[in-house]
């Protein structure tokens, strides 16, 4: 009998998902609130529920599975709902991802203990329940700092400490981003930073995708950490990217993942890996749906769909067959009411282009630079070699003119 996968959320970064699932002959329910989500259109039956709502979400499953047809299994793409998937499995029975590990990937003072009981190498932290009790903490550690909401999604709410003058400011920012007003600080620690992309089959992780962060636009966009796209293969010696894969294996156990995603945020500090955060969820930018099979030739989404649905993919599935060199880099237009969008299709001319996309238009409002990235395009490119890809990524760029005024 042709199975049933609920996929959380409808938005674009995640249609990809939905519409490898048709691909592999499933019937495909999407969840989420927008009428008039791009997942949608990938979507054999729809539920309109708020994808960050666990109960919401779990009772329209519910319903949809005892009046329509049986859902099979649930995965969440391209956004931080890991505690949605879970009251789904809890609800409908369902094999994936506990309430209690979904309940420490999204506390991350929570998930933080977790990892310190387990041995987990991460950064210094610390909760911060006042203003007065950050500067206490910048005074004796110094401010070579991370300030965050325990709560948020993405880098919503986090700042360099060491980059801001109003201490104040930076605590009650970071709080409003919290729905619990909770904050946290952790020790910055310097060195090059990877995003990872798991898939736990019972309790063993593999980890397919391994991609270089670029934050050339650091100082410029202080005290916020704007990432602008990635590179693959990574640059790091193969010794460290196994000691990166240890340790991403290792804070997936600790949070009790046996069956399922994990998306890895890893700084390698003087030589050894630390753990930032670790997501049960599959990551958004198109790193999985995109990257990761042109870099690989792994069908990340489709075995990660598999594993939702209680199969077990097996080693060689997981493993990856090539390295082409992947790149990916944004377009940052100036702040301001967007007039003009041109050149999208001379980007995509250029060859090794395999992606292009424009999500200003004429009439949006382009935000200054904060604690999310202000981007206006995306472009994803191959070539023989990095240096080639990435030529072919900034001359696909240089074409996509984005006005405003």
């Amino acid at each position: 009998m042709q199975k049933t996968i609920l996929i959380v959320s409808g938005g674009v970064e995640a249609a990809d998902a939905a519409k490898r699932a048709r691909e592999m002959g499933l019937y495909v329910v999407v969840s989420d609130r927008d009428p008039h989500a791009p997942g949608f259109a990938h979507a054999d039956s729809v539920l309109l529920a708020d994808v960050y709502s666990p109960s919401e979400t779990a009772a329209a499953a519910e319903r949809f599975a005892r009046k329509i047809r049986k859902i099979d299994g649930a995965i969440c793409v391209a956004a931080d709902a890991p505690m949605t998937v879970a009251a789904v499995n809890a609800r409908l029975g369902l094999s994936g991802i506990s309430e209690e590990s979904a309940r420490l990937a999204c506390d991350k003072l929570a998930m933080k203990e977790r990892f310190l009981a387990a041995g987990v190498p991460i950064p210094w932290f610390a909760p911060v329940s006042t203003p007065q009790a950050l500067q206490r903490i910048a005074i004796e550690r110094g401010r070579n700092l991370v300030i965050k909401p325990v709560d948020s999604r993405g880098s919503r709410g986090v700042q360099r400490v060491e980059q801001v003058e109003d201490l104040s400011k930076a605590f009650y920012f970071a709080q409003q981003h919290s729905p619990t007003d909770r904050v946290m600080v952790e020790q910055y620690l310097s060195g090059p930073q990877v995003s990872t992309e798991s898939i736990v089959v019972d309790g063993v992780c593999h980890t397919p995708g391994f991609s270089d962060r670029n934050y050339e636009y650091l100082e410029r966009y202080a005290p916020f950490f704007i990432e602008n796209g990635g590179d693959l293969p990574s640059h790091l010696p193969d010794d460290i990217q196994q000691k990166v894969k240890d340790v991403v294996a290792q804070a997936a156990s600790a949070l009790g993942i046996v069956n399922g995603t994990v998306k890895g945020d890893i700084v390698v500090h003087k030589g050894e890996p630390h753990v930032i955060e670790l997501a049960a969820r599959l990551s958004g930018g198109f790193f999985c749906t995109r990257e990761i099979p042109l870099n690989t030739g792994v069908d990340f989404v489709g075995l990660a769909i598999r594993v939702a649905l209680g199969e077990n993919p097996s080693a060689e599935e997981l493993t990856p067959k090539t390295r082409i060199p992947v790149i990916q880099r944004y377009a940052f237009p100036n702040p301001g009411t967007v007039t003009k969008v041109s050149g999208a299709d001379e980007a995509r001319k250029i060859p090794g282009i395999t992606e292009v996309i424009v999500t200003a238009k004429e009439g949006d409002v382009i935000p200054a630079a904060g604690d999310k990235r202000p981007s206006a395009a995306m472009v994803l490119a191959t070539g023989a070699t990095r240096e080639a890809a990435l030529e072919a990524a900034n001359d696909a760029l240089s074409h996509i003119r984005i006005e405003t005024a």
